[in-house]
């Protein structure tokens, strides 16, 4: 087959499926699948007063590695079998599914743009309900300037976990370099919490979540810039702000993405208690969700030209058949 022309086909049809289609059902979704899974796995950790942190965290490392090995092995067993059986175009059409559920942009726009009629409107009741959607913090108080500021912060900080880390590690193994993200980062999101019941069965999963989004928080930075030049943002001050503001998060990369934007935006993201970063003020014009929107789009196309399809056309799609022809090998 004509390797290159399924190098670009597969990643721009997945990208036509999120932008047109956005998620398939909870019933069909492999993060739901995943979130199960490491469910059933962390309810069977034994945490019996006294607590052993040696222990709890060995199992935690089973917890977060068993979901990785069986979901990467079994996408790229099924599409071999698919590529085996059915021929290559419905594996590149396999494919392109499977690689859109690992990213979400729509998604991203469809959980926070709806904030804005309401934030208009001075509807708090109905901008906190969907706050409550995106963020885990307590929304029941927060004004009309922090609802917004939770808005732009879920875009700005999603925009490497669900976007661009996807992106880059589809790009450099395929669906499995995507799978092994996605479901690293979905354990982070369920057991990497700093709380008494996840304290040592989560520490294995926030760690791995932390290594592998470490580089692309970063360069992160340079691609938001680009895209803040285009739409004729402050793209000098998104610099500054990140290496000012980087540090305030708990997380070592969150706050690379979180303060470029809100540096190139002019203002500030505050969550109470835990961070300030940016210039100006909090956000008082509800319409700045729709701009951080536009910021984030634009990020995640520059990154799909600049570094998913070069990566994956040269790299990417080659890992995965070498990998899928290891199994189509034992049979």
């Amino acid at each position: 087959m004509e390797t290159w022309i399924y190098a670009i086909t597969i990643p721009v049809m997945a990208l036509a499926i999120d932008l047109l289609v956005g998620e398939p059902p909870n019933r069909l979704h492999p993060v739901v699948w995943m979130g199960r899974l490491i469910g059933l796995l962390d309810h069977k950790v034994d945490r019996t007063e006294p607590r052993n942190p040696r222990r709890e965290r060995a199992l935690g490392a089973l917890v977060s590695l068993g979901p990785i090995i069986i979901f990467t092995l079994a996408f790229t067993v099924i599409l071999a079998v698919v590529r085996d059986l059915l021929g290559t175009i419905v594996w590149a059409l396999a494919s392109a599914a499977l690689f859109k559920t690992m990213f979400a942009i729509r998604a991203l726009e469809s959980h926070t743009a709806p904030m804005i009629e309401d934030l208009c409107r001075d509807d708090l009741d109905a901008a906190r309900a969907k706050a409550a959607m995106v963020v885990s913090r307590d929304v029941d108080q927060l004004d009309k300037a922090h609802i917004t500021s939770c808005a732009i912060e879920t875009v700005s900080e999603n925009l490497v976990d669900s976007v661009l880390s996807p992106m880059l590690y589809f790009g450099l193994a395929g669906i499995p370099g995507a799978t092994v993200l996605r479901v690293a980062n979905t354990e982070d999101g369920m057991i990497g919490y700093l709380n008494e019941r996840y304290r040592y069965v989560g520490w294995f999963a926030a760690r791995l979540d932390d290594c592998l989004h470490y580089v692309v928080a970063r360069i992160s930075v340079p691609f938001i810039m680009l895209a803040l030049a285009l739409l004729g943002k402050d793209w000098r001050n998104a610099w500054r702000a990140a290496l000012r503001d980087r540090r305030q998060t708990a997380s070592p990369n969150k706050g690379w993405p979180m303060a470029a934007v809100a540096g190139g935006l002019g203002v500030k993201f505050e969550k109470e208690g835990c961070y300030c970063m940016g210039d100006g003020e909090l956000p008082s014009d509800p319409r700045v969700i729709g701009e951080t929107i536009k910021v984030m789009k634009l990020t995640a196309a520059l990154f799909f030209l600049l570094v998913l399809l070069p990566l994956f056309t040269f790299i990417g799609i080659h890992v995965q058949l070498f990998l899928e022809d290891l199994f189509t090998g034992l049979w």
